[in-house]
């Protein structure tokens, strides 16, 4: 079972809502697995949607149902949690380019997970991000990382196609201390 894989800069109405319902059920079971907020309120997932600086891959399968979607940050303002300066610093010859991109979030159903759909709209994912020859930056939960290897997949299935460096370069450890 593939996906037909579409580009967006808005997505609205209807479709938002299909693709809204999609995100809840994917991403539901991270509120209790990861210390920092990975879902987003309802308000937050609709701007998202609408901001233009945000790539909307949309995926659906062949009854035109939502089965997946990755946002892509072609404009790192659009991300509040992340640096540009940062990234412009170790990527200068990139950011004067405007070609430092974040990876907000991917999903696919639930159902779907072990079907080509997540396949799909990742070779239209590493496929544009090689056209445009830039840097794509994004997160992993140490569960998605732990569980799905998520950052190892993704590097081993781009460098299948492409010339690709990937390493990390930071890194967020959460604690918690229990005074008794």
């Amino acid at each position: 079972m593939g996906a037909d894989v579409t580009f967006e800069t808005k997505v609205s109405g209807d479709v938002a809502e299909r693709f809204w319902a999609l995100y809840l059920a994917a991403f539901e079971p991270l509120r209790t697995r990861a210390a920092a907020r990975h879902v987003l309120h309802r308000e937050e997932f609709d701007e998202e949607m609408a901001d233009p600086r945000v790539l909307k891959l949309l995926a659906r399968d062949e009854d035109g149902e939502a089965v997946g979607l990755t946002t892509l940050a072609t404009d790192l303002a659009a991300v509040p949690w992340v640096s540009p300066e940062y990234y412009a610093a170790r990527y200068p010859e990139h950011a004067a380019r405007g070609a430092i991109w974040y990876v907000g979030f991917t999903l696919a159903h639930p159902g779907r997970r072990a079907t080509r759909t997540f396949v799909d709209m990742l070779d239209a994912l590493v496929t544009h991000l090689g056209e445009h020859q830039v840097v794509c930056a994004y997160d992993v939960s140490r569960f998605n990382d732990d569980s799905l290897r998520f950052a190892q997949n993704l590097h081993r299935h781009a460098q299948r196609t492409r010339e690709i460096t990937t390493e990390t370069v930071d890194q967020q450890t959460y604690y918690a201390t229990t005074f008794h």
